[in-house]
């Protein structure tokens, strides 16, 4: 049985744009991403060159983009006779999903917890990001703190992120660096 996005019905494209905030691209690995399935899709054989062409990217930009795409598992360069074949099969695949920690799905429960209601595209875009870059943990202590002062929003919550790495709570790696209920 051939894999749920190799049936003909499936339209990929659409799909990876319905889920684009899923896999946390930058613009150019989101735009390589779209321009590898479109041109497969089109059984146009793909080289650098045309890759460079179509985004308009710089081959160095372009090898960046690829590098980190196969980093994530989302691409793989198949070499054969003739030429390479750029599959994204990883970016279908059930495992790189669920393994993508900007769906990380406790916090999300938590925050529309929190909230008493879903939350909009807005807000999810932007835990998706903040949870992109900052520990879980640091996600639910800004969380306990807003809903202590009754201000569940996500300028608020911005601000204590933002104040909290002026301050050096946070580190670079988006993990605590200390306690800051502590002293």
């Amino acid at each position: 049985m051939k894999a749920w996005w190799k049936q003909p019905y499936i339209n990929r494209l659409q799909w990876i744009l319905e889920h684009y905030e899923w896999f946390g691209f930058s613009e150019k690995e989101g735009l390589v991403v779209l321009m590898i399935e479109y041109l497969n899709t089109c059984q146009i054989a793909i080289t650098p060159g045309l890759l460079e062409q179509k985004t308009g990217l710089t081959k160095e930009a372009l090898d960046q983009a690829l590098s980190v795409l196969c980093a994530k598992k989302y691409l793989e360069l198949k070499a054969g006779r003739s030429s390479v074949s750029f599959s994204l099969d990883g970016l279908y695949s059930a495992d790189t999903a669920k393994s993508q920690k900007a769906m990380e799905q406790p916090v999300f429960d938590l925050f529309e917890g929190e909230f008493g209601r879903p939350l909009n595209s807005n807000e999810l875009m932007t835990l998706q990001d903040w949870v992109s870059r900052y520990d879980s943990s640091v996600l639910v202590k800004v969380l306990k703190e807003a809903s202590m002062y009754q201000k569940l929003n996500f300028a608020y919550m911005q601000r204590i992120l933002s104040e909290w790495q002026r301050k050096g709570w946070i580190g670079p790696d988006g993990r605590e660096v200390r306690n800051h209920e502590s002293g």
